[in-house]
């Protein structure tokens, strides 16, 4: 089965060394999404910088997928 990271940039970039194995690369996209809905349950989270993104990649490099994640708190 095939290896895919998740590297997660919020303000500050970290970059998935380990990965993790997915039987295919639709796995793995529900995965990034699990990943922004858990980081949007912290109040503190969207209350940083407001913008989070989980960018899939396989093991050849090649993106498979991009989650974005905005929080965006208009006040009058």
């Amino acid at each position: 089965m095939p290896r895919y990271f998740f590297d997660v940039h919020d303000g500050v970039e970290v970059r998935d060394d380990v990965g993790r194995v997915f039987a295919d690369q639709e796995g793995a996209r529900r995965e990034a999404l699990q990943l922004a809905a858990d980081y949007a349950k912290v109040v503190e989270n969207l209350s940083a910088s407001g913008l989070l993104v989980v960018t899939v990649r396989s093991e050849a490099g090649e993106t498979v997928a991009v989650v974005r994640l905005i929080c965006q708190i208009d006040a009058p």
